[in-house]
């Protein structure tokens, strides 16, 4: 059994994969700021994450093809991953994004709830007032306020967390038998697919006009790569539910990543919900597997 140093270790590297996808969110406003739109990031992006697992792949001397019987259920995980995107998309383009960000922010409620119906996870009251505590820090952070928005965006950023919840919480489940980056590879492979398809079909994929725009993508496509593959090599290590609670740092790293890079400012009340996430994460015990 892996000891509590091991464990905080793991977390630790989770941290680096909220910093990692934090980044690349803040580098995507530099890119859609000049010229990249939708398509064209989905399609980089899970592009480059394949280029780097098969890298992986090839290190490990793991063979990709021919295809193993277990292929399959990663179709799924693939898809579930591509549904998030686009649904987080039009949330984004039918309410604030701050809301949209919060309403995404369910996913753990609905992780630990899945997970505990499924037997991997008892749905403890350490656990509800961790998730509740977190996500009224989060709304801080975002600084979210009453108003009237389109249900159908709020619709869609519900569809954003089932989909991620629903990958979380299915890998373990889904090709056990298959190593992590090999599992996470035909994974992205079938996201990536998804995309290339839309791309053609729509034909939306523009590369970036300028400078700043390549710079904002390339930030975008390796910052998403590397969070999204240290993300599902690590969840069979600490667990949907514990994965999940760190998680919450994600939406704090990319407001500090915004006030230092970008010069935004941060208000009290923000800085009060990201020292209650970032509080409530170091509080939560984390549990060896």
């Amino acid at each position: 059994m892996p000891t509590r140093s091991h464990v905080w270790l793991l977390v630790l590297a989770l941290f680096g994969v909220a910093v990692s996808l934090g980044a690349g969110h803040v580098a995507a406003r530099l890119a859609f700021a000049n010229g990249v739109n939708v398509v064209t990031a989905a399609t980089v992006r899970s592009g480059c994450a394949v280029l780097l697992l098969y890298a992986l792949l090839r290190l490990r001397r793991e063979a990709v093809l021919p295809l193993p019987r277990a292929f399959g259920p990663t179709i799924v995980l693939g898809v579930l991953i591509a549904a998030q995107t686009v649904c987080i998309q039009i949330a984004v383009a039918l309410i604030p994004v701050t809301l949209a960000i919060l309403v995404f922010y369910v996913y753990p409620f609905v992780t630990a709830a899945a997970a505990s119906l499924l037997g991997d996870e008892r749905f403890t009251a350490r656990l509800a007032v961790a998730l509740v505590v977190a996500f009224v820090g989060l709304a801080l952070v975002l600084g979210v306020e009453p108003q009237p928005v389109s249900p159908w965006g709020v619709l869609a950023a519900l569809g954003a967390a089932l989909s991620f919840a629903g990958a979380v919480v299915l890998t373990p489940h889904l090709a056990p038998g298959m190593s992590a980056p090999r599992r996470t590879f035909y994974m992205l492979a079938t996201t990536a697919a998804i995309f290339v398809a839309a791309s053609a079909a729509t034909q939306a994929f523009h590369w970036p006009a300028s400078g700043a725009g390549w710079f904002g993508l390339a930030g975008l496509a390796l910052g998403y790569a590397a969070g999204i593959i240290g993300l599902f090599l690590l969840l069979p290590r600490l667990g949907a539910v514990q994965t999940s609670v760190v998680l919450n740092l994600e939406p704090v790293v990319v407001a500090a990543i915004a006030w230092a890079v970008l010069g935004e400012s941060l208000t009290a009340l923000q800085i009060l919900g990201a020292i209650v996430v970032v509080a409530t994460v170091i509080l939560f015990k984390i549990k060896p597997r």
